[in-house]
């Protein structure tokens, strides 16, 4: 079992160095700002849109004005262009879930992808 541990522990940490530069690059695409501290859940009833704005970084809406950015630790391909699925039993998306990406044409799982805090975020007023 520690060995299978030890394993996994290795393939995910080359997952991430193979995602460093990239991710880094799309990180710091993403405009805006930080205007709190990020929080670990958010009610899913809340919640207006998802918007994935590349790879790595999805905007979740709410309801009202309130926006939190989320950043996927590793690249959770596909994102963009497909949809996604969310299971749980206690109505909120929540740091260290995982998400089903599927292709809404096939209905066809493209991929999973897990879930990190989500940081209150401000968009730059338009035209800046």
């Amino acid at each position: 079992m520690r060995s299978l541990f030890l394993l996994t522990a290795v393939a995910l940490a080359g997952c991430a160095a193979n995602d460093g530069p990239a991710r880094q690059e799309a990180l710091a695409a993403v405009p805006g700002k930080a205007v709190g501290e990020p929080v670990t859940c958010i009610q899913l009833r809340d919640v207006d849109r998802v918007e994935a704005v590349n790879d790595y970084v999805a905007f979740f809406h709410m309801r009202g004005s309130r926006m939190y950015r989320m950043d996927f630790p590793q690249s959770c391909r596909g994102l963009k262009n497909d949809a996604f699925r969310h299971s749980t039993s206690i109505a909120q998306y929540c740091r260290g879930d995982i998400i089903t990406t599927f292709d809404t044409t096939t209905k066809m799982t493209t991929g999973s992808c897990g879930l990190s805090s989500f940081t209150p975020w401000e968009l730059p007023p338009k035209g800046e």
